[in-house]
């Protein structure tokens, strides 16, 4: 199976979904560490209910392939945790920021200012958003005993996004003393 598939199954293992509903989910609570497409999620709904790892609730489905709402079935309960018995698989992380930092001799400082004004914009929206999140779960009475667990993710979200901001700052400066530094020669504090 595929890790769209156990998001789906987690998601369904909180409640019966549709698939927009799905795709509304992750791209809100998950946006900092994990995407999914429609095109990834109806398919995977699809094959799922064919393994019967979900099924189709009951007066659902009325209204076309988006209207349908789906729920775990036992095997796909069985499935998901299963799966969260596994190792996990390699990360992989793709920062386009980085690969332009790498090449920058090629290109003015200043297209890296700009390049790095928006990254640092980007990940201060998401910090905030996350201490959002985390403010309004600690306001809500933790009836499933999950909400110390998904603490455990958004603290990872801010302290990522942290470390990005201070990464962000740090570049910038660098790129302000090259703009400014006579031709080949840099002299930075850090």
């Amino acid at each position: 199976m595929r890790q769209t598939d156990y998001v789906i199954l987690g998601l369904l293992a909180e409640c019966p979904l549709s698939g927009y509903q799905i795709k509304k989910i992750v791209d809100i609570r998950f946006k900092f560490f994990w995407s999914e497409s429609f095109g990834q999620i109806f398919p995977a709904l699809k094959s799922l209910a064919i393994a019967g790892l979900v099924e189709e609730c009951a007066g659902a489905g009325e209204g076309g392939h988006a209207a349908r709402t789906y729920q775990i079935t036992q095997s796909g309960k069985d499935a998901l945790v299963a799966w969260l018995g596994q190792p996990v698989e390699k990360e992989s992380l793709r920062l386009e920021i980085l690969l332009k930092t790498y090449f920058s001799g090629y290109a003015a400082p200043d297209a890296m200012l700009s390049h790095l004004t928006a990254f640092e914009e980007s990940h201060a929206k998401q910090l905030h958003i996350l201490n959002l999140f985390q403010a309004e779960l600690e306001r809500i009475p933790d009836e499933d005993e999950n909400h110390r667990d998904i603490l455990r993710v958004i603290d990872f979200g801010q302290k990522v996004n942290r470390a990005y901001l201070d990464w962000c700052r740090e570049t910038q400066d660098y790129f302000e003393h090259k703009r400014n530094a006579p031709k080949g020669k840099i002299e930075l504090d850090h």
